[in-house]
């Protein structure tokens, strides 16, 4: 069970994953040594999954297409054959393991959907047999809200996904981020050894992507499952679904402690709203709340539960 500074601290890494041990300490009123105890707990307990750098994959030229696949005749077998494909694939930068109407949820980043429809054919020429049904999304855009019930704080928000112009990266600047992406807490000291950059050029070019806004948080992935936290995706067709009405489930998520992300989509289904929840009960209370006050633009739900991830990277090229 987590305490109440174990929460702190967690709700702490999630808003800045790269603050030092002594700022930790600092805020949650601990010693240095207490805050590096308990953050090697929460490794060796696999309570923290990752710590990761968002980039916003869009100011490269990317999109993100989600995909949601339903298996037939597959065992356990083929279908760890099928997420280990994407697990390996150069540009999935989310795999996880979901119940409800599908099983298995990707999202792919491409430069064009020639070049997505060429990703998913080579899949499909593969595992098609084991494919019963599949659905593909465009995300157009995505805020993402901190974990602020974990501290009972107020919570706040970043967005990708807004148009811009692509930005071009030279070599120093893939080195850096490729590091980063996957170890937001990398020592400066330990990032340069690994890139073969001074630290100087590495703090220069770090303050650079972060003003041009490629990179836009370091946070951390927690597994949820491992302090009693159920993640749930609720996704929604909607009708008249004007910019009013776009301004005001932005408001309502952005003022719910329990929301951690809005993905705004191109597809058969028009949003889709993430919850961490203690139980499938606080979730329906959440449900029935949204259906009634949002009632004139529902025309449709589902409910899905994310019960494993197997990659979360924004940048897995």
């Amino acid at each position: 069970m987590l305490d109440l500074k174990d929460k702190k601290m967690l709700a702490l890494l999630d808003e800045d994953a790269r603050l030092s041990n002594s700022q930790i300490a600092k805020k949650v009123e601990l010693s240095k040594p207490a805050v590096e105890y308990r953050l090697q707990r929460f490794e060796k307990n696999n309570v923290i999954f990752s710590y990761y750098t968002v980039i916003d994959f869009t100011k490269l030229g990317y999109s993100q297409y989600k995909i949601y696949f339903k298996f037939q005749d597959a065992t356990i077998d083929n279908e760890k054959e099928m997420t280990d494909y994407w697990v390996a694939d150069k540009n999935s930068v989310w795999v996880g393991q979901i119940r409800g109407r599908w099983d298995l949820a990707v999202s792919i980043l491409s430069r064009s959907n020639f070049e997505f429809g060429k990703c998913l054919n080579k899949f499909l020429n593969k595992f098609s047999k084991f494919i019963l049904e599949k659905d593909i999304l465009l995300t157009e855009y995505s805020p993402i809200y901190t974990r602020e019930y974990l501290a009972q704080a107020k919570q706040s928000e970043f967005i990708y996904g807004a148009p811009s112009m692509p930005q071009e990266l030279d070599e120093i600047d893939v080195k850096i981020i490729k590091q980063l992406s996957n170890d937001a807490r990398i020592p400066i000291i330990e990032l340069a050894n690994k890139t073969k950059l001074t630290r100087d050029i590495i703090n220069y070019r770090i303050k650079k992507l972060v003003e041009r806004k490629i990179i836009v948080r370091y946070r951390t992935y927690l597994n949820l499952e491992t302090i009693g936290i159920r993640h749930y995706k609720i996704i929604i067709r909607t009708k008249n679904f004007d910019e009013t009405f776009e301004k005001e489930i932005k408001q309502y998520l952005l003022q719910h402690k329990n929301s951690t992300q809005l993905l705004k989509l191109i597809g058969s289904w028009d949003l889709e709203i993430e919850f961490e929840v203690e139980n499938e009960d606080e979730l329906y209370k959440i449900l029935t709340d949204i259906r009634k006050r949002f009632s004139k633009i529902i025309r449709d739900f589902d409910i899905i539960r994310i019960t494993k991830t197997f990659k979360y990277d924004y940048f897995p090229f």
